[in-house]
């Protein structure tokens, strides 16, 4: 008999409660003794001062100089701040890591500040230390302790991602902020190197980076690197779309007659698209936003990324075929191809396309699904943010209040047959705030695999899982059909340029079907649903393989229920988020318990291992009742309250002098406190979370998650929205548990799941 289906429920976010919550962790062991690392810290300032007298024409008024910390002391806690004596002569713009050879000759990798001074700032602070004036105050001394030098970084440092071959081309710039000598060090920066302005492209963020796209040599480069603000600097790739066998032609179906088409629009940024062609004639919309002349070649990767979004894979269609009206309209904007990738306009090209996607993000509301199917072809760096991803980072975050936010598809790059680490995934598929999407092959026995093309990861720091899933692809033996620029044809490739727009058209069909799915919704339920391949690494799978049939997704069973919630935490807040289980501590054998959490975020491009600034930290209770009891120097208690022979035990131990924990028992415990263990195993400042446990009926009581926001340094000033989805399996659940879940708790409502003709408006 085949399993009743129900919509998932909805509003679970009713239900959420604050809670107050202490502070965690303890004092950490200080690797230095202050008088020690005190004259060491003034010897430092001695040499630096010494290198900026003997190369002052690499500096400007304002020096950035490295705060290198000590390995471990990565957390917000133990960031340099004692050290800015006056905000008018010194303040922290960012970070990186940094590794170096220990006293065994061992690799050791720990955190790097970057600190912007001038001449009396550092005066100010070398005096400080001579004179002993703080000598006193416990944060200072623990500060200057927990440092392992102050220096400027070396020109080595700055110069990321170039093959030992590298002669030559685009390379972007990145310059550190500097406070009222913008215009100074722009100007300094060109005399130095020789290269004319108008043969690059430049882009400043307010109180930000500066990048800039040139063409250079490696004489220059030698010229480049030793210029002080100079933060990093790395190759930018050619643009390198998916392959298209456009010698291979299929006849069309058709689709019915465009009278009438969705009013939720996905944006996609590629290489045009021709209106008159059948399959998408009247539901795309084509806008040419670059002085480049069209290319056939571009066109049709266009073409068929828009038809990937429109009609999906057309494998097995035939002539006599008639496709549905799409559950969504497509707005094509032309940014490719770049300018002549011969000579120096390659610098200007990608920053003319990163340009229209700004403006036109911003000047388009109406559209808050997008997709990109390219990028510079290179792997990304972990110690710099390319303009592309930190642009779309921003360009989801920052929106007006009480708007949605919009979601970026993005291909992760078809290198993934180079050796590592060259085929690790291509910005700006390393956006936080978006979905990274690979793409899944068949093996020749039927068997889902990751295609060799596809890109793997691991992502970068508040996205470390990359890609997020994986969505057909396409191989040469089983090819994704294509909408071909031909009247009445068909084309076919392979590429993650295909398995994105598959992707971002599921997601654009939630929305058609459910007025309460909004796209990161639809990210988090995408993720939610994802089916791993125990088979394959993380890095080559992300969460998994995207499910087939979106329409699986708005649906439940009796037995085996998800929950969606929707909110904004506070600076620092910690809320209570309930899994709705009634009378599940009666079932018998195990339950199963996933969640989902996608967070939108704060990025900072000023420091890469802290891009980030804001994130959720997730607890899961499992029962309500149980509690640890400890004293200093005796043994721990794990007590379930809700049994009387524990309750008295409890009550013993209390008189006695023991401690109740502040939470009941989490599941599983925290493995590690130290900062570096909590981001590699917890993914902690990861803005996805997915997670779950089996447990046994009778061990759940009320369970629920705590989450918590948290905030690097002043940025915790900033809220933060999330999304969830929680499904509850309870295989030997006694009835209906959804039907229980909607009795007990009634301000929960199904999802109402629509008609496609419910978005449909008429075609102008």
């Amino acid at each position: 008999m085949a399993k009743k289906k129900h919509p998932i429920i909805a509003h679970g976010e009713l239900y959420i409660k604050p809670i107050s919550k202490k502070g965690s962790g303890g004092p950490k062991k200080i690797p230095h003794e202050y008088p020690f690392a005190k004259q060491k810290m003034v010897n430092d300032l001695e040499q630096i001062s010494r290198e900026i007298h003997e190369n002052r024409e690499i500096f400007l008024d304002e020096k950035i100089i490295c705060v290198r910390m000590e390995p471990k002391f990565e957390a917000k806690s133990y960031v340099p701040s004692s050290l800015i004596l006056s905000r008018e002569n010194m303040v922290i713009v960012g970070g990186r890591k940094y590794t170096f050879a220990d006293n065994k000759g061992e690799e050791q990798s720990a955190k790097l500040y970057f600190m912007r001074m001038n001449d009396q700032g550092i005066q100010l602070l070398r005096h400080t230390l001579e004179s002993g004036l703080k000598d006193n105050i416990e944060n200072w001394r623990n500060q200057i302790g927990s440092i392992h030098s102050l220096d400027l970084l070396s020109p080595e440092e700055k110069i990321m991602g170039f093959p030992n071959d590298w002669e030559n081309g685009v390379v972007e710039i990145v310059l550190h902020p500097i406070n009222n000598q913008r215009g100074k060090m722009i100007s300094i920066f060109y005399e130095t190197i020789g290269i004319p302005q108008e043969r690059t492209a430049i882009k400043s963020y307010e109180g930000g980076l500066t990048f800039i796209s040139a063409k250079c040599n490696r004489d220059e480069i030698e010229k480049i690197k030793r210029f002080n603000p100079l933060r990093a600097l790395h190759p930018l790739g050619r643009i390198k779309i998916g392959p298209l066998r456009s010698n291979v032609r299929f006849e069309a179906p058709t689709v019915v007659p465009a009278k009438r088409k969705s009013k939720i629009t996905v944006g996609v940024f590629d290489g045009g698209a021709d209106e008159s062609v059948p399959l998408l004639r009247g539901y795309t919309k084509t806008y040419k936003c670059v002085e480049s002349p069209s290319d056939p070649e571009y066109l049709a990767h266009g073409v068929a990324v828009c038809g990937a979004v429109l009609h999906g894979n057309l494998a097995g269609k035939s002539k006599s075929d008639i496709l549905p009206i799409p559950s969504v309209s497509v707005d094509s904007f032309r940014v490719l191809p770049l300018k002549d990738t011969a000579d120096f306009e390659a610098a200007l090209g990608l920053y003319e396309a990163i340009d229209v996607i700004e403006t036109t993000v911003k000047d388009r509301p109406d559209i808050k699904l997008y997709n990109l199917s390219f990028g510079p072809q290179g792997a990304i760096i972990d110690d710099s943010i390319s303009r592309f991803t930190y642009v779309l980072d921003r360009l989801t975050y920052d929106v007006a209040e009480g708007e949605i936010n919009p979601l970026f598809g993005i291909a992760v790059g078809n290198d993934g047959d180079l050796e590592d680490p060259f085929n690790r995934i291509q910005a700006p598929a390393d956006m936080v705030n978006g979905l990274g999407i690979g793409a899944f092959s068949y093996t020749p026995d039927g068997q889902k695999t990751r295609a060799s093309y596809s890109c793997i990861g691991a992502g970068r720091e508040g996205a470390k899982v990359k890609p997020d899933f994986l969505e057909f692809g396409g191989s040469p033996e089983n090819p994704f059909v294509l909408v071909g620029t031909q009247p009445n044809t068909l084309s076919s490739g392979s590429g993650t340029s295909f398995a994105s727009p598959l992707a971002v058209g599921k997601i654009g069909r939630l929305m058609a079907q459910c007025e309460k799915i909004v796209p990161h919704l639809g990210r988090t339920l995408l993720i939610h649903n994802a089916s791993i391949d125990e088979g394959l690494s993380q890095d080559e799978q992300g969460y998994g393989f995207c499910i087939e049939n979106v329409d699986d997704i708005l649906t439940c069973e009796d037995k085996k229920v998800t929950i969606l919630y929707s909110g904004t935490l506070e600076p620092t807040q910690t809320v209570k988020l309930p899994i709705f289980a009634p009378e599940i501590n009666s079932v018998r054998g195990n339950v199963k318990i996933t969640w989902t959490i996608a967070a939108i975020v704060d990025p900072c491009a000023n420091d890469p291992d802290a891009y980030t600034n804001n994130c959720i930290e997730d607890v899961f209770i499992p029962h309500e009742l149980v509690y640890h009891f400890t004293k200093q120097g005796f043994n721990k208690y794990r007590l379930n309250l809700s049994k009387p022979e524990d309750a008295i035990k409890a009550g013993e131990l209390l008189s006695k002098g023991y401690n109740r924990s502040e939470f009941p028992v989490s599941k599983p415990a925290k493995r590690s406190w130290n900062e570096t263990d909590l981001r590699m195993i917890d993914l902690k400042w990861d803005t996805v979370i997915r997670k779950g446990q089996s447990m046994r009926g009778s061990s759940l009581l009320n369970p629920h998650l705590t989450l918590r926001a948290i905030g690097r340094n002043e940025y915790e000033v900033r809220e933060l929205k999330y999304f969830v989805a929680i499904t509850l399996d309870a295989p030997r659940y006694v009835g209906s548990l959804y039907d229980a879940i909607l009795q007990n708790y009634q301000n929960l409502i199904p999802i109402e799941i629509r008609s496609a003709n419910r978005v449909m408006v008429e075609i102008e």
